[in-house]
């Protein structure tokens, strides 16, 4: 059986350096090629038995599937390039911290590509996300509803794009419509009943934390996933690249797979 060959967009990074070291249990898959940012002192060097190069064509050309966990002017640089090389590559992307601007174009680049996008890879969190969007369903019009999140003092983005999927959720399932509310500063406005409070915390080695809480007069349902191994969000990626192989050019998610 032909191996599918994965590149990987990102090495160095906290989940690059995960999917190196988990892919040898994917009999499937051949790591074929990885590529960091030109700065990065990694470049020019072996990781996992190859030479890590900063060639985004290269990249695009040696891979069958491209794992991309970077950030979003890099994964918004990878897909300009795959759409100039015509080549059917497939991208499993992870990136997070996208502006609406950054974002808006992301969607543009996608149309035509072979692309799995989702914020967390966690099998646990998306099934987090259906759980939650049939409580809201439920319990939406009479409940508080409030999303914590947690994670590692070296995350960047606040609130985690995770949080923002799960609020996405809640707006997928809700009757009545609601607005995120972010406290990113402090403030003595009470949140109002149609939002979705926001917190979150950074600290520590935390890999991540998601709770979404819906308060209701007298009880309070609470739904949380915790990520305590790194190797769930790569694991997660792997299984992701075997599955997008052969299908059809489109924008996938988690949900996709799992369904």
């Amino acid at each position: 059986m032909k191996k599918i060959k994965i590149g990987v967009f990102g090495p160095k990074g906290r989940m690059g350096e995960s999917i190196l070291k988990q892919i040898k249990n994917f009999s499937e898959l051949q790591l074929i090629s990885l590529c960091e940012n030109k700065k990065n002192p990694v470049v020019g060097k072996e990781l996992a038995g190859i030479l890590v190069h900063s060639d985004l064509n290269k990249l695009i050309h040696e891979s069958d599937v491209i794992i991309d966990f970077t950030i979003p002017g890099a994964t918004i640089n990878l897909l300009e390039e795959l759409r100039k090389s015509k080549k059917k590559t497939a991208v499993i992307t992870g990136t997070t911290g996208f502006t609406k601007s950054q974002e808006k174009k992301f969607l543009k680049l996608c149309k035509g590509l072979k692309i799995l996008q989702s914020f967390n890879m966690s099998l646990g969190i998306n099934i987090l996300k259906e759980l939650v969007k049939k409580t809201a369903k439920i319990i939406s019009e009479e409940s508080d509803i409030e999303i914590n999140e947690i994670h590692h003092n070296m995350k960047r983005d606040v609130p985690s794009g995770t949080a923002l999927t799960l609020a996405d959720s809640i707006h997928e399932g809700a009757k009545v419509k609601k607005k995120n509310r972010y406290r990113l500063q402090s403030t003595n406005l009470l949140r109002k009943k149609n939002e979705i409070g926001f917190s979150s915390v950074r600290g520590g080695d935390v890999i991540g934390e998601h709770s979404v809480y819906f308060f209701m007069d007298g009880e309070r349902i609470e739904l949380t996933h915790r990520a305590v191994d790194r190797k769930i969000f790569s694991n997660g990626a792997l299984k992701a690249a075997t599955w997008i192989f052969n299908k059809k050019p489109g924008m996938y998610s988690l949900i996709d797979m799992l369904s």
